[in-house]
Parts: structure tokens; C-alpha cells; sequence
């Protein structure tokens, strides 16, 4: 009994398990190569792949289905029971990458590998779901903006999942920062915040000031400056120029005037000195 609970209970459990799958990309050309073995450790060269003869010309679906990228090569055959030209999509070659930072052997690399030749094609691992064979095929795109498409939409895949990875770590950690703190508060300590407590509680309020709405009024430095002055200082105004220096200029006339009068009087006592020997 207990084991067929336990069964049932498993069954249910795998059967409310939402798979969330979301398509990234998809082209309507892709031209499919069979590959011969790497020749030297350098990469894959596309020059080797016999170009103008390609295996068969495809579709291309990427899917993202929970942590795995699904890369779909999807081919066209007649429809049975059909009209004359009725066609039929099929999947021809599939390729379920599983990237995961820690693991070396789960690289992005590990599934699709560029070729060092050209920018337009790419050697990629495919499995077989039925036997689990791995071998690895070409692709390659007639134009450069599918193919610069389809290796972005694998960096965004890989991206996305360093963030998620990122984000884990974090709600983690502020579950164990919870845990601890009601550890150490125990029954009667505060309780942590829940993250969505963020309403406001009863009788609070929030102030908001808007520009241009009135109120007090802002004060720039000058006026500030003028209604309030420093403690300290006393305001002191510039003293005038010095007037003109009249007594100087005069006195300075004065002496002359005494020099030329002394000269003067000093010629004539010598005319009245030589004035005896007038013949």
C-alpha cells in the first residue's frame, strides 16, 4: 500500500510539472553538410566540407525548453495520402544543449563549434534519441544576418542562464538571512520584513514636495547675503582719494621764488663791488 502511494503520489507530481518551452528562433534556409573528421586540433575548416553539394537544404527551429536549448533541423517529404505536391515537415537532425557553468564538458562549445575559416557556418554534435549515437554534422546559412542571428540567440540563451543562476544564489542567500535572523530572535524578538510588506501603516503619511507648486520661497546666496550678515564684521566704506597737495605745491613755489630773489640780490652786490673801477 505504502508503495503505491508513494507511486501515485510521484505520478502526480510528474504530471503538474509545467514545461515551459519558448521558440527563439527560426529560419527558413539552412544548408546541412556531411562533415569528414577534424584534420588538426586548429577547428573545423568549412573549405573541406564540399560546399556546393550540400546534404539537404533544411529549416532551422530553436526552442528553449526549461535549462535546455533545442536545436531543430527540420526537412520537407511528400505528405502520404496526399494531393500531388503536398508536403510535410519531419525532424531531420536534432541537437539538446544542456549548458552548465561548472561543468567543463557542458560548454556551449561542446554542441556548437564555429568553423576558423568562415563566419557563416558551424559543426554541430546531434544525437540520436533512439540508439544515442553523437556524430557531428555541418550547417551553414546563405546569408551572414542568419547566421550572426543564430549564434546570438545561443549567447543570449547562455546569458540568460548565468543571470537566473545569479538570481538563485541571491534568494537563497535571503532565505538563510531570514532563517537566521528568526533563529536568533526567537518567539518574543522581531520578526523580519517580508519582502512584500511595503504598505504604508495606519496614520502614516508621505510628504511630497513639487517644484513650482508654491511654499517658501528659495533664497539665492547674494540675498542671503544682504538680509543676514556676518557676526563680527563691521561694514566699513572705502575712504576717499587724498585732495591735492596745495601747501606742498606752494611751499615748493615759495622756495623757488626765494632762490631767484637770492640770486638777484647777490648780482647786484657784485655790480656794486665792481662798480668802483668803472673808468
Amino acid at each position: 500500500m505504502a508503495t503505491n502511494v508513494g507511486s501515485s503520489s510521484t505520478n502526480e507530481a510528474e504530471s503538474e510539472k509545467v514545461v515551459i518551452e519558448q521558440r527563439l528562433l527560426k529560419l527558413d534556409e539552412v544548408f546541412v553538410y556531411k562533415i569528414p573528421a577534424m584534420k588538426t586540433a586548429d577547428g573545423h575548416r568549412a573549405e573541406d566540407w564540399n560546399l556546393a553539394t550540400p546534404l539537404a537544404t533544411c529549416s532551422i527551429v530553436v526552442n528553449r525548453r526549461d535549462d535546455s536549448l533545442c536545436i531543430n533541423i527540420m526537412a520537407e517529404r511528400p505528405k502520404a495520402n496526399a494531393p500531388p505536391g503536398a508536403t510535410e515537415s519531419y525532424l531531420f537532425a536534432q541537437s539538446i544543449i544542456q549548458v552548465k557553468s561548472d561543468q567543463s564538458s557542458h560548454k556551449l562549445e561542446h554542441w556548437v563549434e564555429p568553423v576558423v575559416d568562415s563566419s557563416r557556418y558551424f559543426a554541430m554534435r546531434i544525437r540520436d534519441s533512439r540508439t544515442g549515437r553523437e556524430a557531428f554534422i555541418g550547417i551553414g546559412f546563405r546569408e551572414r544576418n542568419d547566421a550572426t542571428n543564430f549564434r546570438m540567440t545561443m549567447e543570449d540563451y547562455v546569458a540568460a542562464l548565468k543571470r537566473e543562476e545569479k538570481a538563485q544564489v541571491l534568494h537563497q542567500q535571503f532565505e538563510q538571512s531570514l532563517e537566521h535572523q528568526s533563529a536568533e530572535g526567537g518567539d518574543g524578538g522581531e520578526q523580519p520584513l517580508s519582502m512584500s510588506n511595503l504598505s504604508l501603516k495606519e496614520g502614516e503619511k508621505i510628504h511630497i514636495n513639487i517644484k513650482g507648486s508654491g511654499g517658501s520661497k528659495r533664497v539665492t546666496p547674494a540675498a542671503s547675503n544682504k538680509q543676514t550678515p556676518k557676526k563680527g564684521l563691521v561694514g566699513l566704506r572705502k575712504p576717499p582719494p587724498p585732495p591735492p597737495d596745495v601747501d606742498a605745491s606752494a611751499a615748493k613755489a615759495s622756495s623757488v621764488e626765494n632762490t631767484v630773489s637770492n640770486t638777484q640780490e647777490k648780482e647786484e652786490e657784485e655790480d656794486d663791488e665792481w662798480g668802483d673801477f668803472e673808468g
